[in-house]
């Protein structure tokens, strides 16, 4: 669903952004007590591999965003959302998506089934002459729901079109809250969900980390036999990154500062202190190629101020089955990157 998969794309690309630079967030134990986050959750249909989740007012309301050097406002750079907030006024606050695989023909006709539920501010009456002029209304078990046509480019082996639409669906749940489904049914929101985080492993995962101001839980793929990541066959590369069953990347503004953690899930303990001595001796060879003369000459200065201070601040740790990285992005980290863009 192209207008809400821009969304996901773009909360995906800052989590795997956290794990490079990192954000840290303190992970609760099962004993926390339940948040108003969690319970929106429960409107999300149990099952999917991948949980997102964004509170957009949290950010903006922090030291950290408000004295970041890069003034420009934090927003989806999509176009379809972009023209969506702007004929409807829609600012969400925050939202859960679920993004669950479904298998095609083959591993590579793989498709994604996309639910979200947002909190925000929008007007209803938008909404609706938005809805008119741009698809259509439908009712469903009692309620109003507005249908958005959505194309999307076809690979080798598809049955549809490339000019065939595709129906989104969009129900206001009620005054502040509305829910978002890829097809043309608002079932997987209107059905009943539980909200017992043992019948769910991403839910359990999730629950783990309430209090981020954002974070992506995900299962790991199936890794290719053929794996070769930068063209390096590896048995051993390949059946340490195979024993990773999920990664949770968090984000939380703390102060002027920005956590970041990234943690991944391995089948054992000893897979989890292979991966942090894996990681750690890729950490050693990044100090020492930024070492070399040539490796300053030839990077940005910015660039290279950023990777220095990260790689000399982040911290790797393994805790029974889990690794985690966590690094804290502080003003001066901002400076520096900031400095390059206008450049």
């Amino acid at each position: 669903m192209r207008k809400y998969r821009g969304v996901l794309l773009v909360a995906g690309a800052l989590a795997v952004l956290a794990a490079a630079t990192a954000f840290y967030v303190e992970v609760r134990g099962d004993s926390a007590p339940a948040s108003p986050d969690l319970e929106i959750l429960a409107q999300i249909p149990a099952g999917a591999p991948t949980l997102v989740y964004v509170d957009l007012a949290a950010i903006r309301e922090s030291s950290f965003y408000k004295n970041r050097p890069d003034r420009s406002p934090l927003a989806v750079p999509d176009s379809d959302y972009a023209k969506f907030v702007q004929a409807t006024g829609f600012d969400f606050e925050k939202t859960w998506t679920a993004w669950r695989s479904r298998p095609g023909p083959s591993l590579c006709a793989r498709t994604e089934k996309t639910v979200a539920v947002a909190e925000g501010r929008f007007d209803r009456q938008k909404i609706h002459d938005y809805a008119m002029k741009e698809g259509k209304l439908d009712h469903q078990q009692g309620h109003d729901v507005f249908l958005f046509p959505s194309r999307h480019p076809t690979g080798a082996g598809s049955t549809r079109s490339a000019t065939e639409p595709t129906w989104n669906s969009l129900v206001l749940l009620d005054d502040h809250r509305i829910a978002m489904v890829e097809g043309p049914s608002i079932a997987p929101v209107l059905a009943p969900h539980g909200a017992d985080s043992a019948a769910d492993p991403a839910r359990e995962r999730a629950a783990r980390v309430t209090g981020s101001a954002m974070f992506v839980v995900s299962r790991v793929p199936p890794i290719p036999e053929n794996f070769a990541p930068g063209g390096m066959q590896s048995a051993q590369l390949a059946d340490l990154v195979r024993s990773v069953q999920w990664i949770t990347l968090a984000a939380r503004p703390e102060g002027e500062n920005l956590r970041v953690s990234a943690e991944g899930e391995c089948l054992t303990s000893s897979d989890a202190r292979q991966l942090q001595s894996a990681l750690e001796m890729l950490r050693m060879f990044g100090q020492a190629g930024l070492e070399s003369p040539k490796a300053r000459q030839s990077m940005d200065p910015a660039t290279f101020g950023v990777l220095e201070t990260l790689l000399k601040t982040a911290d790797v740790k393994a805790t029974a089955e889990r690794v985690r990285i966590l690094v804290e992005i502080t003003p001066d980290i901002l400076k520096l990157s900031g400095g390059q863009k206008k450049k």
